[in-house]
């Protein structure tokens, strides 16, 4: 389109903090893009964009849209017109807009960041901690990475060059300075989160089948079992509807469609059960993704792609021993689960949410 005009035209990458062009080729695994990301990450964040930037000003005529705008005194009505699934219930409890996303912003930095790195796993109700709850206003751009990453630094003993320790730059811990909830949180958030984004800028097509999105191990694998007995098998009306014979999945499921999330562990669990109780494996590609990008907040985003797809092995590596359905493929289960957190709280908790459906 910036061919067809005498302006020029400006592709601002506001994606992560280091820009999308100097992070290279699609990532194989986190490990990958972790030295990158640190190798760019002072020069990048001091050029961070100011937190009120002061636009030019523009004549009343340039600000035309040309088009019609949206009347916004009439919201349900407005929303009754668009072309959405209508049947898909509003989260109430999860406004959107910047004033909200900064305030589950502050609320994170007291309550959830202190105890991140030690606890961000455990499968807790919302009023305890249930991880940063900030990727749907990062998805809708309510607020920018940019934004996060400076009150990390600001609760934390805030932010200068000498913070980072270039020593351990491409380690998991310890380069983003001594406080550990901060570098476990900000190597989700930058790490982790740009894997998804870079490897979804280079092959976003290739989302649309496991054949062209997997390595070539966990494509054999799985083509190995596929024909392996399932235990169980669902069709999507009783995924959808929670109605599996796994409390601790029927919980996650309620709560995607309840609250638009899953906690982040068991959104991981949540997958991998698909995967064992579905026909095929690419029927339960395709069923998680329509039970995500329908329910969840942050659907359809680059990481809902990559996170769906680390399930079946994308970033993983082979496991030990051979099992059915899954191969090699990374094992996860809801007894072993159960092993490792009281999940009596959320399993509580989840029961009170309204069955899906209903």
């Amino acid at each position: 389109m910036a061919t067809k005009h005498e302006r020029a035209v400006i592709a601002v990458d506001s994606n992560g903090v280091v820009p999308l062009r100097l992070l290279g080729d699609a990532p194989y695994a986190a490990a990958h893009l972790r030295p990158k990301i640190h190798k760019a990450f002072a020069e990048a964040f001091d050029l961070r964009s100011a937190l009120k930037p002061k636009p030019p000003r523009a004549s009343a005529a340039r600000l035309q849209p040309g088009f019609e705008l949206a009347k916004l005194d009439d919201i349900p009505g407005l929303i009754a017109k668009l072309p959405i699934d209508q049947k898909v219930r509003a989260v109430s409890d999860r406004p959107g807009g910047t004033a909200s996303a900064r305030a589950q912003l502050k609320l994170f930095l007291k309550k959830g960041l202190p105890i991140y790195a030690e606890d961000r796993s455990d499968p807790m109700p919302p009023s305890a901690f249930h991880g940063s709850g900030l990727s749907p206003y990062l998805h809708f751009g309510h607020i920018g990475i940019e934004e996060i990453v400076t009150e990390v630094f600001d609760a934390t003993g805030g932010y200068a060059r000498s913070r980072l320790h270039l020593e351990v730059a491409g380690k998991r811990e310890g380069f983003f300075g001594a406080d550990r909830n901060a570098n476990s949180f900000l190597d989700e958030a930058l790490t982790w989160r740009d894997v998804g984004y870079v490897w979804h800028h280079h092959r976003r097509e290739d989302t649309k089948s496991l054949e062209t999105a997997l390595p070539a191990w966990a494509r054999a694998t799985l083509h190995l079992h596929a024909s392996d007995r399932r235990e169980f098998v669902y069709d999507l009306a009783a995924w959808e509807s929670a109605s599996t014979h796994d409390p601790l999945w029927n919980a996650a499921q309620r709560e995607l469609v309840a609250t638009g999330g899953i906690h982040n562990y068991l959104r991981m669990l949540w997958g991998k059960k698909v995967i064992e109780w579905s026909r095929t494996p690419e029927e339960a590609y395709q069923t998680l993704i329509h039970l995500n990008n329908k329910y969840a907040l942050d659907g359809r985003n680059p990481n809902s792609y990559t996170g769906i797809l680390w399930c079946f092995g994308l970033f993983d590596r082979p496991w030990a021993p051979q099992r059915n359905v899954l191969g090699q493929i990374r094992y996860m289960s809801s007894a072993n689960t159960a092993k490792k957190f009281k999940l009596g709280p959320y399993l509580d908790w989840a029961a009170t949410l309204p069955s899906p459906g209903k």
